[in-house]
């Protein structure tokens, strides 16, 4: 969210993109950092590669293409691979990817008649009745404020060890808005905006980073 950081945007106009599948404690975030001399090696995901660099992307100009999925596998990824389906570089990343297609916040989202733009916007309730209605769990709906709008963005969805989906209590504070009860730091008294992605616009710039980032928690 700092101005002054320069990126470059996916292929995918208004796709969104995985940010870590990130081992959770419940009630915190964390642990992080579990063996430190498990380094990265880019070899190791040499075949999903190009899968990846589009659906994995580091949007942050001026760094190394495996800059983020260095810092992702070092901070979380040596943590997840507890558990055999992530005991490796190749499997940690592969079920990032599989889960971003299997669970599309993109196709969730369209098909509750919401769609990315930067005029139209949307009451926090129906974004997450839209993925407990899909995927029959509470999310973790995270909004970013910036010149008094506030902006969708991530969805985090929640597994437990078993890698079944589970409601993702423990991940930030349940707010009552309206009769729900939703897991979200949204302003649940104004509707927030799901940006579209626009080239060349300043306007969208200052939030690309954010916008399609897409959390995994165990």
């Amino acid at each position: 969210m700092n101005p002054r950081h320069k990126c470059t945007m996916p292929h995918k106009n208004d796709a969104w993109s995985v940010h870590g599948i990130w081992p959770t404690k419940l009630g915190t975030i964390g642990p992080a950092n579990c063996n430190r001399t498990w380094l990265f090696d880019p070899e190791k995901i040499r075949p999903i590669e190009d899968k990846l660099l589009e659906e994995w992307t580091n949007i942050f100009n001026g760094t190394s293409n495996y800059a983020l999925w260095a810092h992702e596998w070092t901070k979380h990824g040596t943590c997840a691979a507890q558990l055999e389906p992530l005991n490796s570089e190749l499997k940690y990343f592969s079920i990032g990817l599989d889960w971003l297609e299997k669970y599309s916040m993109a196709r969730i989202l369209s098909d509750a008649g919401i769609i990315a733009s930067n005029t139209d916007d949307y009451h926090i309730t129906d974004i997450n009745n839209a993925v407990k209605k899909t995927l029959n769990i509470d999310p973790a709906i995270e909004c970013r404020k910036m010149d008094g709008e506030s902006y969708m963005s991530e969805i985090r969805i929640c597994f437990t060890k078993e890698l079944k989906l589970c409601d993702c209590d423990g991940v930030l504070a349940r707010r009552d808005i309206g009769t729900d009860s939703i897991i979200t730091n949204c302003d649940g008294n104004k509707n927030i905006i799901y940006p579209h992605y626009k080239e060349n616009s300043l306007y969208i710039q200052l939030y690309k980073l954010v916008t399609w980032l897409q959390w995994f928690t165990l």
